[in-house]
């Protein structure tokens, strides 16, 4: 498999950065490793405070304790708990996931071919 498209393959399957590490451009993956881990466990912050305001519903009698009344309150939370639900970084995720897909597959293409 050439070089470029094994790297830009990695980065976009495995993990952004993932390419570079392959390359041996340790520090450049590290920082899109880095960025991209760090807007995930915004990300997630926000699903786990989402999560723990319907169970704090759930607690206290808001939200009745059935299977598909838990069901709804997840597929649509209430109001309260809605304003948690803004994924406000979500879109800087895939913009780094990109450029680093982009960045791996240049990179991949400067490298000499390795021979067999």
């Amino acid at each position: 498999m050439k070089t470029d498209l094994k790297a830009a393959l990695l980065t976009a399957v495995v993990y952004p950065g993932a390419g570079h590490f392959s390359l041996k451009k340790h520090l450049i993956g590290a920082i899109f490793a880095g960025v991209f881990s760090v807007l995930l466990i915004l990300t997630l912050q926000d699903i786990f405070a989402i999560a723990q305001c319907t169970a704090n519903e759930i607690v206290s009698g808001k939200i009745p304790m059935s299977v598909t009344a838990i069901l709804n309150a997840a597929h649509e939370p209430s109001d309260a708990c809605a304003k948690f639900a803004e994924y406000k970084y979500l879109p800087l995720m895939i913009v780094v996931w990109v450029l680093s897909i982009v960045d791996a597959y240049r990179l991949g293409r400067k490298v000499l071919p390795v021979k067999k």
